[in-house]
């Protein structure tokens, strides 16, 4: 790998950091999942965000005018479906803000085929979520033309390739450090504070799909 491709990755690993830190359902997600002893399921969830925010790096560096074109002219329907999601999200994860801690042990316990299932489902979450979400590839656009990413020499086709890798791997970093600072910490918290916590993602999660959608009704 050259220094035209390392400077290249170096500026995509930033932005798809820069892009992922905001904390919005995904963060509360991976911050209820991990407080709950469930850092596997908080780590799968931040997977699938991070792929979905490497697939719109390679909207925006690829071109692929057709996708992005289809998905901000539906922006109005996609809103109104995370809207809905994150509600339901939201609402389970307060009723569920009593549940009791597990050790970490337990994840391991668990029968494979659930473990398997419930990683599917939390990386599908993760990424369904991050995907419907044009507000996400807006970002890049943004991040990638204040770091130059626009402008750089993107002559061949692994140099592009190099940028949506940089993304992903940026935006998994987060959430690994969310994730793992959330599971060391979880001790030190005494559990009535826990449940109230819990609740007060849980509430985060449910306003975040009441403003979805309001703002696909023009609210």
């Amino acid at each position: 790998m050259n220094a035209h491709a390392i400077e290249l990755v170096a500026k995509a690993f930033l932005a798809g950091f820069i892009v992922a830190v905001p904390v919005g359902a995904i963060g509360a997600m991976c911050l209820r999942r991990a407080f709950a002893g469930r850092l596997s399921d908080a780590l799968v969830t931040g997977f699938g965000a991070a792929v979905a925010d490497a697939l719109w790096a390679a909207a925006a560096i690829l071109g692929l005018s057709l996708i992005t074109r289809y998905v901000v002219e539906h922006d109005g329907p996609a809103r109104v479906i995370g809207g809905l999601a994150l509600i339901a999200v939201g609402a389970k994860m307060i009723h569920a803000r009593r549940r009791q801690l597990v050790p970490l042990a337990a994840e391991v316990a668990a029968p494979a085929v659930y473990r398997w299932r419930a990683w599917c489902r939390d990386a599908a979450t993760g990424f369904g979520l991050t995907i419907i979400n044009p507000a996400t590839f807006i970002g890049f656009i943004a991040v990638c033309a204040g770091l130059g990413l626009f402008v750089s020499n993107l002559d061949t086709l692994m140099s592009k390739w190099f940028i949506v890798f940089g993304a992903f791997a940026g935006s998994m970093l987060w959430w690994v450090i969310l994730s793992l600072t959330a599971s060391a910490v979880r001790h030190r918290i005494p559990l009535q504070a826990l449940a109230m916590l819990n609740a007060g993602l849980g509430i985060v999660v449910a306003v975040l799909g009441v403003v979805s959608l309001l703002s696909a009704f023009g609210a």
